[in-house]
Formats: structure tokens, sequence, C-alpha cells
């Protein structure tokens, strides 16, 4: 089993929407949590509310689970996706001012959508390179 320590590079990434809904809550509530709510709904790996952590190893592509500390959130050892590196088709990083959008496009269809906060977009950055590099 990887160990989230011994990645090559990794981030921190959060489902779709939560951060526009933390920032929607901030400046109107309603509206905001509405725009979450439709936005998490497709290439979800993340529940709402969860953090992970994207770690990238020499042969694959793992999430695991995260939990939020004082200052800065952990890693766990608790995995909820992986996929070998050669499946991954394209890794795509959008960056915002808030946050970023984090696309990980795998060859059978699938797709891996997350936001990235601001603080994690240098880490993201660092993986979409690593990932494009090896992309087939």
């Amino acid at each position: 089993m990887a160990n989230h320590r011994v990645a090559i590079v990794g981030t921190f990434v959060e489902p779709m929407g939560m951060i526009r809904s933390a920032v929607g809550g901030a400046i109107g509530g309603a509206v905001g949590a509405a725009v979450a709510a439709s936005a998490s709904a497709d290439g979800a790996v993340l529940a709402r509310g969860q953090i992970g952590y994207l770690g990238v190893f020499p042969g694959e592509l793992i999430l695991f689970a995260a939990r939020r500390g004082a200052f800065r959130p952990k890693p766990t050892e608790t995995v909820i996706a992986a996929a070998p590196r050669p499946a991954v088709r394209l890794a795509q990083l959008n960056r915002a001012k808030v946050a970023g959008v984090f696309e990980i496009h795998l060859h059978d269809g699938t797709a891996w959508r997350f936001e990235v906060p601001r603080v994690h977009l240098g880490g993201a950055q660092k993986v979409a390179a690593v990932l494009s590099q090896h992309s087939y």
C-alpha cells in the first residue's frame, strides 16, 4: 500500500462547489449553497465536506482521505480512489482568484474534478505538470 509521505508530488483537494459555497455563505448564504449543490454532481470523487490528498507515485495516482488540522490539513492512510498513471489521459488546472479547478481525465472516460484552495494551487500545479509529462 502506498504511503502519502513518499509521493513524488501531492496536493490537498476539495469537492467541487465547497469553496464557492463557503464564499457564498459569507456573502449571501442560500445562493452560494444552491450553486455548490448543483456543481458537485459531475465527476465527484469526494463527498460534500470531505477533503483529500491527491498523491502521485511512480506507478499510480492515489486520492487519500484527509482531515482538517488546526493550521493545515493532514492526509490519512485511507484510500478513496486510485488509478494507474498510464490511465491518466489529461490533467488540467484552471486557476482563479479564490480557488482553482483541477480535472483529471482517464482513458476509460471517467474524470475526477476537484476544487483547490488558493493556498494549495502551487502543489496542484506540480501534480498537473508531473501527470502531463507522463500522459499516454
